[in-house]
């Protein structure tokens, strides 16, 4: 059995997020999580380490934060995409390389 990488560089686990909550805002699925929601989707565990990467997001712009009143339960933050990674995702395009037998024949874009 392949053990799965979990040591991730600082800014690969920003990236994921990022990716994750754009999949989710696309699919319809939701357009906010809390922490707790993040960590078991990129497969971490709930830790303070987590929350200063999304915390330094949020400095960043990336990220938005907004306080959550809960039923029966403790008050909260929620973690939306920033505007700018919501919109530049729809006008992009995607480049797909066609190889054969290792070398670049062609290629693909897809408008979206």
């Amino acid at each position: 059995m392949v053990k799965q990488i979990r040591a991730y560089r600082r800014s690969a686990r920003k990236q994921q997020i990022i990716k994750q909550l754009r999949i989710w805002n696309e699919n319809g699925y939701a357009t906010e999580a809390t922490s707790n929601k993040l960590a078991k989707a990129l497969d971490m565990r709930h830790s303070q380490h987590l929350l200063n990467i999304l915390y330094e997001m949020v400095d960043e712009g990336d990220l938005k934060m907004e306080y959550r009143e809960k039923n029966g339960r403790f008050p909260g933050h929620a973690f939306l995409l920033a505007e700018k990674h919501i919109i530049t995702k729809k006008y992009s395009h995607r480049q797909i390389r066609i190889n054969q037998r290792g070398v670049n024949v062609g290629q693909l874009e897809m408008f979206q």
